[in-house]
């Protein structure tokens, strides 16, 4: 039977020794021998061998630890943690335990015991010393409050920082549970979340909450919270770190407030709000902000990059450009003027205008709020000052032009009368030469009157307020065009192709628009192809922006625009030496087209064809 406890220990890895102590005679298991790196047969079983294998300054302990148990008669058990050394020269920790089990009297005659390795345990027990010192620095001299608290919510431990904070001292703090000096209306929100932790549903939680000071004042405070529990997972108690955040909540109730005050301004002059975080990749936007484009506050998604969707293609690239520069600190304001989309489909002009009201830790813009204001109507009338201006300038132009080619004009007729007259009245002068003299009179006077006509045609245009509209069919003015240009079709086997559509009207002046495309087919057909068979394509187009008007495209033989386009609508202007040119033409067609608001543009390559492009308004 005693083998088997024997065995026990052995398997235990525990060693045991069995002590004759009148004989002064010890057996020490191999097992024992085995935990400080010995095989059986390398240590003598021998006290010696024993007391060698103890460190010096724990023998002591040894002995008055033996000599407890002598005198006890046994009483007192002998059990002690001694540091032993190895064979490795380590220091190990044992923990002994023996006793006597056979006395002569109150003298003991023979003592068994066994040795484990606890070397393990001490070191984490070292550990745990340590990082118990080191909480309890940590605790006590933490910057921010700490706190140890009971289940049911009573203070247990509390430190420097939180007594300071609530000016109690930590008796007073003591007497007290945190439900005691939270604000009522924050209490159920933190019980909840206490309870979900004891429930072991969450292992923490943080929020932010009120506190009662001892003066009754209150003050907010961040508070993260973590239950500490035994080995057997029931709660122990819950650690609290408590950080002051009043002067930031008052801090954002002021911002809040301000930003109210300037919504409020904003929106009441007609402006929209938007608000970027940056930090979350997050963004807002007013009812006010949205319903400037037509969108009901449900309809429109406040997320980034909605808003930058709808920006006109034309205008996205220096919008983006212009957020960048902001953002990056290139320019100190950020401001930009951009079309929008609008749910009905047409765009409206938008004054963007932002700054950053808050700035994250490596100093980069972390919020920018901003406003939107329609501006459409202003840029509507920016447009048609410039367009006016443009008409003026034009008109002024063409005044300067008109009273050049009058000067011009006139003095020529008038010399060559001059001349006339006064061979006619020298006495020299035969009748043969007077005969022949009167018939240059004749048709110096024909020119006069000609020019006399040209100019009264173009006063007639400039002139003429009140010009008379109606509702006309485009396409059946090209086609009456065509049917008076027939013969010259025919002859020159000119193909036309008419793709304004049937059903297109519009209101101008007939014999405006009659003149127009007179004007720019006929030139077409005059100046076509010489070697390709003649093409005129006419077609119609009305843009999203509103502006309407029609092409005529040919594959004649082209104007060098590089040296002739800033003369091309001049008057008497020709480029081609055709005789039958005047110069005319294309200058009325832009002086009545320009009449009623529109305007003419012309592309063109010599040798390929012209392009005539007629804005109607």
């Amino acid at each position: 039977m005693k083998d088997i406890y024997k065995i026990i220990l052995e398997e235990t890895l525990a060693g045991y020794w069995d002590w004759h102590i009148k004989e002064n005679e010890i057996f020490l298991s191999p097992a024992f021998k085995a935990i400080f790196g010995y095989e059986d047969d390398e240590l003598p079983n021998t006290i010696e061998t024993w007391k060698r294998l103890i460190v010096v300054e724990d023998m002591d302990k040894v002995d008055k630890c033996l000599a407890a148990h002598f005198e006890s008669g046994g009483n007192k058990i002998f059990n002690i943690d001694i540091r032993y050394k190895h064979k490795s020269n380590a220091i190990i920790w044992i923990n002994a335990t023996g006793r006597v089990i056979e006395w002569d009297n109150d003298k003991p005659l023979r003592m068994v015991g066994c040795h484990i390795d606890i070397t393990g345990k001490k070191k984490t027990e070292q550990t745990l010393k340590i990082s118990e010192a080191t909480f309890r620095n940590a605790f006590e001299y933490s910057p921010i409050g700490m706190v140890l608290v009971s289940t049911d919510g009573k203070f247990l431990k509390v430190n420097k920082s939180i007594c300071d904070l609530l000016g109690y001292t930590a008796t007073g703090l003591l007497e007290k549970t945190f439900q005691e000096i939270t604000h009522p209306d924050d209490l159920e929100a933190d019980m909840s979340l206490l309870q979900k932790t004891l429930d072991d549903e969450i292992s923490s939680y943080q929020m932010e909450k009120r506190y009662f000071t001892k003066s009754g004042s209150i003050i907010w405070i961040l508070l993260h919270v973590s239950l500490v529990r035994n080995q057997s997972n029931e709660p122990l108690y819950f650690v609290s770190q408590i950080k002051d955040i009043t002067e930031r909540r008052n801090e954002e109730v002021a911002l809040r407030e301000s930003e109210r005050r300037w919504i409020f301004a904003s929106e009441g002059s007609g402006g929209g709000i938007w608000d970027w975080d940056l930090q979350n990749n997050t963004v807002f936007h007013s009812e006010q902000c949205i319903r400037m484009i037509g969108f009901e506050p449900h309809e429109f998604n406040n997320i980034p990059g909605v808003w930058t969707k709808r920006v006109h293609p034309d205008d996205k690239q220096k919008y983006l450009t212009d957020v960048s520069a902001y953002i990056n600190g290139e320019t100190k304001i950020y401001t930009n003027q951009h079309r929008v989309l609008c749910k009905d489909g047409t765009y409206k002009w938008i004054l963007d205008r932002g700054k950053v009201i808050e700035y994250n830790e490596n100093g980069r813009p972390a919020r920018i709020i901003g406003t939107h204001t329609d501006i459409t109507e202003q840029k509507q009338q920016e447009e048609q000052l410039r367009h006016t201006l443009d008409m003026v300038s034009g008109q002024n132009s063409r005044l300067l032009n008109f009273a050049y080619i009058i000067s011009h004009n006139l003095r020529t007729h008038s010399s060559n009368f001059k001349m006339i007259m006064d061979i006619l009245t020298d006495p020299v002068t035969d009748q043969s030469e007077k005969d022949e003299l009167s018939g240059h009179l004749k048709k110096v006077s024909e020119q006069l009157n000609e020019t006399i006509a040209n100019l009264n045609e173009v006063v007639s245009i400039q002139t003429n307020i009140d010009i008379h509209t109606r509702e006309i069919n485009l396409h059946s003015y090209f086609s009456k065009a065509v049917e008076l240009l027939q013969n010259d079709i025919s002859r020159w086997e000119v193909e036309i192709d008419n793709r304004v559509p049937v059903d297109c009207t519009l209101v101008y002046n007939p014999a405006y628009m009659e003149s127009i495309i007179f004007n720019l087919l006929s030139n077409a057909i005059k100046y076509r192809s010489l070697t390709n068979k003649p093409k005129i394509v006419v077609s119609y187009f009305n843009t999203p922006g509103g502006k309407h008007g029609f092409i005529i495209a040919d594959n004649g033989i082209g104007i060098d625009l590089n040296k002739h386009g800033d003369q091309l609508f001049g008057m008497y202007k020709t480029f081609h030496g055709n005789r039958d040119a005047k110069g005319m033409g294309l200058f009325i067609t832009k002086n009545q087209v320009e009449s009623f608001g529109g305007s003419i543009a012309v592309t063109s390559e010599a040798g390929k064809g012209s392009t005539f492009t007629v804005f109607l308004n």
